[in-house]
């Protein structure tokens, strides 16, 4: 549906140096995909979905979308936005205010060459508005609307078009927390049952998590891994694509061989050490739900990577607890179920399946111990 190749896109600020906002970058979405791009502000995501959509024209590369080339500088070709057969939904609605529900899911479709007849046109906003949950609305004035009502509006009048492909640029930024967790479910429902091919832009975790079919994490114009949610979170191919998926416990540590890391809580026996070497710095992550706690003199002085633990803090969050253990001198966050109460003396196991070894790098590319 979507094929990247080779593609970049430099800007030349005034008395600065480039900035390299996509370096290179190859991708390809399946059709009736859900496809997210995630990453922090400056990674690049808006500026290859604007890339996609026409928006910004990339300096070399090539754009393909359902297999026709809308952009490739070597072929010089360069397809308009308004024939790309594509919808869009930006972070600000882009609704007008003067102009009802109606009037604004028409508008495109009233400017649609070749030209619409009004009852096609009245039939699409009614099928558009019924597929967003704004039936019956239709007069209704946009600055009356709360703001999930006017991202639905923006949905709707992206969907009208009936369009082969849809992208999104952090719709949901400006909604509450609850709110946005109701939209995005109500999103996610949507891209099923139509079976649209969608590019989705966020900076939140927790939402490419539940929306995506897969993720690509962006980094200064890289993609620096792409999968799904759980291979993202389990197999980070980077300490970046670790640090971006929630917390994590860093540990320093050297190889002592292939199958074992000596760190500061002791000598950790691990799966897969990514073919490091004997005497080579690295760096471990360990997720604070994969850390195992029970109480002193429980423990099983056989299984492998167990060490003695204090706990330090304990914070009930709901329906989980997070504690502060410290293994030596080094604290590690802990996350459990909420009836899990201890304190003072634990045993502290880390399954040797969970631990993810890096190449070292340095303190200041390092995350933080407390994931930030």
């Amino acid at each position: 549906m979507i094929e990247i190749r080779g593609l970049a896109k430099d800007f030349q600020r005034a008395g600065e140096s480039t900035v390299h906002a996509l370096r290179t970058i190859d991708l390809t979405v399946e059709r009736g995909e859900f496809f997210v791009l995630l990453g922090p502000s400056g990674s690049g995501k808006t500026t290859l979905l604007r890339c996609v959509a026409g928006l910004a024209v990339p300096d070399r590369g090539e754009i393909v979308l359902d297999g026709v080339t809308v952009y490739s500088r070597e072929k010089r070709v360069l397809v308009p936005p308004e024939r790309r057969g594509l919808g869009m939904v930006f972070q600000s609605y882009a609704i007008w205010p003067h102009m009802t529900i109606f009037e604004n899911v028409a508008l495109p479709l009233a400017q649609k060459r070749p030209r619409l007849g009004k009852a096609e046109i009245r039939e699409r906003v009614s099928q558009a508005l019924s597929l967003v949950g704004l039936e019956g609305m239709e007069r209704r004035p946009t600055p009356l609307l709360s703001g999930g009502q006017q991202q639905r509006v923006a949905l709707a009048r992206s969907l009208a078009t009936e369009p082969v492909l849809l992208l999104m640029d952090e719709p949901l930024s400006n909604l509450d927390a609850r709110l946005r967790e109701e939209v995005r479910k109500e999103i996610r429902n949507l891209a099923a049952r139509l079976d649209i091919t969608i590019l989705y832009v966020t900076h939140d975790q927790m939402e490419a998590m539940e929306l995506a079919d897969r993720i690509a994490v962006m980094h200064e114009g890289d993609i620096l891994q792409q999968g799904s949610p759980e291979d993202l979170y389990r197999k980070p191919a980077d300490p970046r694509v670790a640090q971006f998926f929630g917390s994590t416990n860093w540990i320093d540590g050297r190889m002592r061989d292939k199958d074992a890391v000596e760190t500061a809580v002791g000598c950790l026996a691990v799966t897969d050490s990514g073919e490091r070497t004997a005497g080579e710095a690295v760096v471990v992550a360990v997720r604070p739900e994969d850390v195992e706690l029970t109480p002193h003199g429980q423990e099983e002085a056989a299984r492998e990577n167990r060490f003695p633990g204090r706990v330090v803090s304990n914070v009930f969050l709901g329906d989980h607890r997070v504690y502060t253990v410290e293994v030596g001198e080094h604290p590690l966050l802990v996350r459990t179920l909420a009836s899990v109460l201890l304190g003072g003396d634990v045993g502290v196991r880390i399954p040797r399946e969970k631990v993810c070894v890096f190449r070292a790098r340095s303190r200041d590319e390092l995350p933080s111990a407390d994931g930030s």
